[in-house]
C-alpha cells in the first residue's frame, strides 16, 4: 500500500499512544500547528509548545511566531 501524505509515519502509525496524549492540533490561517502541553510553571495556564507547523504556504515557515519550540497560548 502506498500512502501519499504530508504527515510523518509516526503520526499515522503511532508507536506509543502515551507519547501523543498531551499533543493537540490548532488551526491557524493557512495551516495547522501541532502543539505539546507544557508544564504549568513553564508557560502558564493553557500554554503549549509548538512541535510542528503543517502548511503549504512557505511564508508561514518564515514567521518566527510559528517556529518550533515557541510557546503558544490556547484559549478554550
Amino acid at each position: 500500500m502506498i500512502l501519499y501524505t504530508y504527515q510523518s509515519q509516526e503520526m499515522i502509525f503511532p508507536i506509543n499512544e502515551a507519547d501523543y496524549t498531551n499533543q493537540t492540533y490548532v488551526d491557524i490561517p493557512g495551516g495547522q500547528l501541532q502543539l505539546e502541553k507544557v508544564e504549568e510553571g513553564q508557560g502558564g495556564l493553557g500554554s503549549y509548545r509548538i512541535v510542528r507547523l503543517l502548511s503549504s504556504d512557505p511564508n508561514l515557515y518564515l514567521n518566527p511566531q510559528y517556529a518550533p519550540g515557541q510557546v503558544f497560548s490556547v484559549s478554550k
